[in-house]
C-alpha cells in the first residue's frame, strides 16, 4: 500500500462559489509520483498493470469509478478493458470523439470537467458522473487510449488530480510498450516454439521412417536435426528395375532450410520415377528449384542410382564423397564426380559426369551430410571424412570377427556409437544424416538357388529351390515373381497372392500389368474387395487397359452395380477404341443393363 496520508476532501460553499476543501500538498504530490514509477518497474504483464492502475488510483484518490480504455484497431474503438466498478449503464465501447473518453482520445489532451451536468452530451442517460478528470495514455505520438477517474459529486477534482493522473498515465503509456514487448517476446517464442513442433511433424512425412529392402540391397538410416527442424533430407524411390536415393544438405539452418528439404522432396519424388539420367534428373531439380530460392541459399546433393544386378551409377553436387566399403577387404574408396551445388545459378547436365560401380555381396555404399565430418570433440577437434570413413570400417571389422556377418542395421548403430564416444558432451554443431546401402551379403547364394530353382524340370523340385532362394534374401525379386508363379501352378492362390504383394512392395513396380495380375489372383480367392482395389490402380496407371477394365466391370456386376460397369468399360473404350475385348465386355454389359441379353 501506499505510505502517503492526506486528509479526506470535501466540497463546500464559500461566498457564493464552490471549493475543494482539505487534499495533498506538494509532498504528497512528489511521494505519490515514485510509488507509481516504483510499482509499475516491477510489472510483467499485461493484466497485472490494469489490475495495479486500478489499486493506485483507489489509493491515490477518491473515486467512485475508474476506467481504462484501450484503443483497438480492430474496432477502431476505445474498448473498456477495466473498470473499478459496473457502471449503470454498463460501460460500453467508445468511438473516436465519443463521450468524455472518446473526446480525450481524439484531441490528444487531457479534461478536467468540474461539472457534467453542464455536458450532458458527454454522458449516456443514466450515468452518475458528475466530475471526471480524463487523460491520454500515450507512448511517444501514439494515444493507446484513455484513463479516467470518476466521482459523482460535482467540482470534487482539481488541478493537483489532474497533473498525478497525467503523470501516472504517462508511466502506464512506457509500462504497456514494455509488457507489450515482453509478451510479444514470449508469444513470439511459443509461435516459433508451435511452428517448428509443427514444422518437425510436416517434415517427419518427407522424411522415410522405413526402409525396406529392395532387390537384396538393404538400408540403414540416422537422422538427427540440430533443432526441431533440418535442412539435411534423403529419400529411396523404387522404379521397378531400379532403385535412386538421394541425400541433400541445404545451406543454414532451422525452418527456412526446412522449407528447401520440402520443395527439394516434391521435385525429386517427380523426378525420380521418369526413364531419365541422373545429370538429367540433376539438371531438372536444379531448373525447378533455383528460382524460387532466396538469395544465398543453396543444396548440396549426391544422388545414386542401383540397377538390378547391383552394379550402381552416381552424380555428385558439390557434396561429400560417395563411400564404398569392399565386403571381404579391409578397404573403402572415395567416390567423386564432377558437380557445383545446386541452386546457386543455372546448371546444365554437362556439367554433372555419371560414373559407374558395381557392388558385390556385402558392399556398403555410405551417404553423409557434411554435420558427420565437421562436427567437433570436447577439445574442438573436427572428426574429418577420413577419421568417419574409419570408424565405419573398424565397426565393419569388429561385427565380421564377432557376428561373422555385417550388415547394414548392425553397422549404422556400432558407428554412431564410436562417434558419439568422440564428440562427448559437446552440443550438435549441424544437422546429421546417414543413408548406408548394402548388397546383401546372401545375395549371391539366393541369385544362384533361383538359377537352379528356374531350370528345373520338376515344379516340386523348382518351388523347394525358390523357397531356399527366398530363406536367403526374402527381397529378392526375380525369385519373387517365380514364386507367385509356382505357387499359382500349384493352386495355392493365398500364396501366390502374398508373394506377389511382396514383390510389388520391394520393386515400387506400378505397372498396369503388374496391378492387374494381383487382382486376378485375388479375384480368384474371393477377396473381391481388394481385387477391385488392384484393378482400380491398373487403370490408375493405363486407363485403357483391357484385362483390367474387364474385371473391374465384373466386381461391378457382382456388387449388382452394372451402371458402375458400364462407366469403366466406356472410359476404357475412350482410351482404347480399337480393343476388341472392351467392346465385346460392353455389349454384353449393356444388353444386361437393357436386358436385351440374358
Amino acid at each position: 500500500m501506499i505510505d502517503v496520508k492526506y486528509g479526506k476532501r470535501k466540497v463546500v460553499n464559500y461566498r457564493g462559489a464552490r471549493m475543494v476543501v482539505g487534499g495533498l500538498t506538494a509532498k504528497n504530490k512528489i511521494d505519490i509520483l515514485l510509488y507509481i514509477s516504483r510499482e509499475f518497474a516491477q510489472i510483467n504483464s499485461q493484466t497485472e498493470l490494469y489490475e495495479r492502475v486500478m489499486t493506485l488510483c483507489e489509493e491515490i484518490f477518491e473515486v467512485d469509478n475508474i476506467h481504462l480504455r484501450i484503443w483497438s484497431s480492430h474496432t477502431q474503438k476505445l474498448m473498456p478493458v477495466k473498470f473499478m466498478v459496473e457502471s449503470d449503464p454498463p460501460a460500453r465501447p467508445l468511438d473516436s470523439g465519443e463521450g468524455f473518453s472518446g473526446t480525450v482520445f481524439a484531441h490528444r489532451k487531457s479534461m478536467l470537467e468540474e461539472d457534467l451536468g453542464k455536458h450532458e452530451e458527454m454522458l449516456d442517460q443514466g450515468e452518475k458522473t458528475r466530475c471526471v478528470v480524463c487523460v491520454p495514455i500515450m507512448y511517444r505520438d501514439q494515444v493507446l487510449g484513455t484513463l479516467s477517474i470518476e466521482k459523482h459529486i460535482p467540482y470534487f477534482y482539481r488541478m493537483d488530480d489532474l497533473e498525478i493522473l497525467e503523470a501516472m498515465a504517462s508511466q502506464l503509456g512506457l509500462a504497456l510498450n514494455e509488457v507489450e514487448l515482453v509478451e510479444g517476446l514470449m508469444d513470439a517464442r511459443s509461435r516459433i516454439e508451435s511452428d517448428l513442433r509443427m514444422g518437425r511433424n510436416v517434415q517427419s512425412h518427407i522424411i522415410p521412417r522405413r526402409i525396406d529392402p529392395w532387390n537384396g540391397v538393404h538400408f540403414y538410416y540416422h537422422y538427427e536435426p540440430m533443432v526441431e527442424v533440418s535442412g539435411d533430407y534423403f529419400n529411396v524411390i523404387r522404379q521397378g528395375n531400379t532403385m535412386t536415393a538421394i541425400i541433400a544438405d541445404v545451406s543454414g539452418h532451422g525452418v527456412p532450410a526446412a522449407l528447401v528439404t520440402m520443395a527439394l522432396h516434391h521435385h525429386f519424388q517427380q523426378l525420380a520415377t521418369i526413364n531419365i539420367s541422373l545429370p538429367e534428373l540433376v539438371e531438372e531439380l536444379n531448373r525447378q528449384i533455383q528460382p524460387n530460392l532466396p538469395d544465398g541459399t543453396y543444396f548440396t546433393a549426391q544422388i545414386v542410382r542401383i540397377y538390378q544386378d547391383h552394379s550402381f551409377s552416381f552424380v555428385n553436387a558439390g557434396h561429400h564423397k560417395l563411400l564404398h566399403f569392399d565386403y571381404n577387404t579391409e578397404t573403402y574408396e572415395g567416390l567423386d564426380s564432377t558437380g557445383i551445388p545446386l541452386g546457386i545459378a543455372r546448371v546444365s547436365r554437362e556439367e554433372y559426369i555419371e560414373k559407374k560401380g558395381q557392388l558385390r555381396p556385402g558392399d556398403f555404399l555410405v551417404l553423409l551430410t557434411d554435420g558427420f565430418a565437421e562436427q567437433r570433440n570436447e577439445a574442438g577437434e573436427a572428426a574429418g571424412v577420413q577419421r568417419v570413413a574409419s570408424w565405419i570400417q573398424e565397426e565393419k571389422s569388429r561385427l565380421m570377427e564377432r557376428e561373422r556377418v555385417a550388415v547394414a542395421d548392425m553397422l549404422g548403430p556400432s558407428f554412431l556409437v564410436r562417434f558419439e564416444e568422440f564428440t562427448g558432451k559437446r552440443p550438435a554443431e549441424d544437422d546429421f544424416a546417414m543413408l548406408i546401402l548394402q548388397s546383401s551379403p546372401f545375395y549371391a547364394s539366393s541369385a544362384a538357388l533361383h538359377e537352379k530353382a528356374r531350370k528345373a524340370s520338376d515344379p516340386d523340385e523348382s518351388l523347394r529351390l525358390a523357397l531356399e532362394s527366398y530363406q536367403e534374401e526374402p527381397s529378392f525379386l526375380k525369385n519373387l515373381l517365380l514364386l507367385s508363379k509356382l505357387t499359382y501352378m500349384n493352386k495355392d492362390l493365398h500364396e501366390s497372392g502374398r508373394y506377389l504383394k511382396e514383390y510389388i512392395h520391394s520393386s515400387g513396380e506400378a505397372t498396369a500389368q503388374i496391378h492387374c495380375m494381383l487382382g486376378n489372383v485375388l479375384y480368384q480367392t474371393g477377396d473381391f474387395k481388394a481385387a477391385k482395389s488392384s484393378y482400380k490402380r491398373s487403370l490408375a496407371v493405363n486407363p485403357g487397359f483391357a484385362e483390367a477394365a474387364v474385371m473391374l466391370s465384373r466386381v461391378y456386376l457382382r456388387e449388382e452395380r452394372p451402371a458402375r460397369a458400364q462407366d469403366v468399360l466406356r472410359i476404357a473404350h475412350q482410351c482404347s477404341p480399337g480393343d476388341e475385348k472392351i467392346r465385346s465386355a460392353m455389349k454384353k454389359v449393356n444388353g444386361l443393363v437393357t436386358g436385351t441379353v440374358g
